[in-house]
């Protein structure tokens, strides 16, 4: 290549790109949630560290869903908390109850 030339170098680039295409689904989380995790909790006698541990979250995430009235519309907050269906069915699956006893009012283990 002389000077003052340029040249364009173009490169081709191959990709296999995998995408997890599992739809994401969220539950709006509120204070009658709160209370029936509380409860599901004390019943199977795990403390808050025992479940975060047991889950794969944090203590402080096990306290912000037994207490969203602390964290939900301070300053800085969201004015609503949602959880995601996979906490909801690794909780479910640790304290040995149903999705729809943290969901809804209905106690299947009784």
């Amino acid at each position: 290549m002389s000077t003052g030339e340029r040249s364009e170098n173009k490169i081709k680039v191959k990709m296999n790109i995998t995408v997890d295409v599992t739809p994401i689904a969220a539950f709006r989380w509120n204070e009658e949630n709160a209370q029936k995790l509380r409860e599901l909790r004390d019943k199977a006698g795990y403390s808050r560290q025992k479940l975060s541990d047991a889950v794969g979250v944090s203590v402080a995430y096990i306290q912000q869903l037994e207490t969203p009235h602390v964290f939900i519309n301070k300053p800085k907050k969201p004015t609503q908390m949602t959880v995601s269906t996979e906490i909801l069915e690794k909780l479910c699956a640790a304290l040995d109850g149903d999705i729809t006893s943290l969901i809804w009012n209905i106690d299947y283990n009784s």
